[in-house]
């Protein structure tokens, strides 16, 4: 009942400052546009390391799809408050926005500068660390993926950054030390916007310079480290998702019934993602959102996880990393949770 009177205030606050004019109401009749923001301000920004607790565990709070419109709807405010909620009492040491944080702007209803400010500015009041993708939604309108890294780099707990010479407008990593070495490390991917150059795949995928600043990535960790694993993070699936659901392990979640991630066939030109992630030899997990599906999913296959995150007004998922485990297989936890 708190959380509902929390959420009924925070709503009728918001509605009455587009009522009276000002910044927000000036914001909502340009829904929010921060088109050309990279122009002006840099996409590129040095990350922190990040560290591992006393036992070698690191945990990573997933929010997925979340689809803000205004960030001042009351179903935008009580999915704020439930991801605030979740993090206060998680307490992960950083939370991924996996992509489709904003809607694509054509309902009518739009704020992408309110919406990013009130998502960064809560992360900021409260200290926790944070990072980001875009899906194939965020950019599609009054502003491009480069924008957006540009608008979130000037917050200081939000872990974005890009390479601006290659595809796509957020690629970079963050290294997590255990033990006075990289122990671990976390690789983000722009999936990139809908192709709208081939009608045979509707949605984007990964460039030929993406895989190959990936692949570079994943070399200059195992240079740090040999023993080091990578977990890769990003929005859209690969094929390796669609066989993993068939030929891999599904992880128990302690449902009744697991349910196999689902497949789709928007994938095909990600597979020389997956031949390079396969052949590393030290990719432990990839996660992704957009499928939506109505629980946490993931399948051990080929020595990874392959984790599909639920849209988050249903639920997010907690994933453990234990640096300090030789097997892969033991390396990751994942804990779907709904409130």
């Amino acid at each position: 009942m708190t959380n509902f009177f929390t959420v009924l205030i925070a709503f009728f606050t918001a509605l009455s400052a587009v009522i009276s004019g000002g910044e927000l109401a000036d914001e909502l009749n340009n829904k929010g546009s921060i088109l050309g923001y990279s122009e002006t301000h840099t996409v590129q920004k040095t990350l922190p390391d990040l560290y591992a607790d006393e036992n070698g565990d690191f945990t990573v709070l997933q929010v997925s799809d979340t689809h803000f419109t205004t960030g001042i709807t009351f179903c935008d405010i009580s999915l704020m408050n439930k991801i605030k909620n979740l993090t206060d009492k998680y307490d992960p040491d950083l939370v991924f926005m996996s992509g489709d944080m904003i809607d694509d702007g054509n309902d009518g209803k739009f704020n992408k500068a309110y919406v990013l400010r009130m998502v960064a500015e809560y992360f900021e009041e409260s200290d926790q660390y944070w990072a980001y993708v875009p899906g194939n939604n965020d950019n599609r309108n009054y502003g491009t993926s480069e924008d957006i890294t540009a608008y979130l780099a000037q917050y200081e707990h939000c872990l974005v950054s890009d390479e601006p010479e290659i595809s796509g407008g957020a690629q970079y990593s963050i290294d997590i030390i255990d033990e006075g070495k990289t122990a671990h490390s976390l690789i983000f991917l722009d999936t990139m916007d809908y192709d709208n150059e081939d009608p045979d795949y509707t949605y984007g995928y990964v460039h030929a310079d993406q895989v190959n600043w990936c692949k570079e990535e994943i070399e200059s960790k195992k240079a740090k480290n040999a023993d080091v694993t990578v977990s890769v993070m990003m929005h859209e699936n690969t094929p390796n998702f669609d066989r993993a659901s068939k030929d891999g392990e599904s992880y128990k979640f302690g449902f009744p019934e697991v349910l196999p991630v689902i497949k789709s066939n928007r994938i095909p030109k990600n597979q020389s993602l997956d031949d390079v992630l396969t052949k590393s030899g030290c990719v432990g997990l990839v996660t992704i959102g957009h499928i939506h599906p109505p629980t946490a999913q993931c399948s051990f296959y080929e020595n990874t996880y392959y984790h599909v995150a639920p849209k988050a007004n249903i639920a997010s998922t907690l994933i453990t990393i234990h640096t300090r485990e030789d097997s892969v297989r033991d390396m990751y936890d994942f804990d779907s949770l709904y409130r």
